[in-house]
């Protein structure tokens, strides 16, 4: 009977697959940062037509860019108000940088006329 068990309990936690837990800088998601990049890129994609791999390629900048801006606040919690603006600033000039390398230049120019005339509260 005991071997009965062990060889269950045995062959129950070879077939158990780990579950990923979302932590800073591990690269695993959580189910409403992937929500949030979905959301985010499919806005995007309505005014900055994309092909499949360009989205797949924004979907996952939004990801590192969602992911480094959770990091950031976690690690500078305390710390001055301008430190955080400032690097979260520097953040948000890789995502722009990395963003213009994904498109092409009709759309860079799509993007950059709806960043200047869009204003967060008009998203949808």
């Amino acid at each position: 009977m005991k071997n009965l068990f062990l060889a269950t309990c045995f062959a129950a936690g070879v077939t158990v697959t780990p579950v990923a837990v979302a932590g800073p800088g591990d690269g695993s998601y959580s189910y409403a940062m992937m929500a949030r990049a979905t959301t985010l890129t499919r806005a995007l994609a309505q005014h900055v037509h994309f092909n499949e791999a360009q989205y797949l390629s924004v979907k996952q900048l939004h990801l590192n860019m969602l992911t480094e801006r959770r990091d950031l606040e976690i690690m500078l919690n305390g710390a001055s108000a301008e430190e955080l603006d400032n690097q979260l600033s520097q953040a948000q000039q890789r995502y722009e940088t990395e963003l213009a390398g994904i498109l092409q230049p009709q759309q860079l120019l799509a993007y950059q006329n709806l960043r200047t005339n869009f204003t967060a509260h008009r998203l949808k």
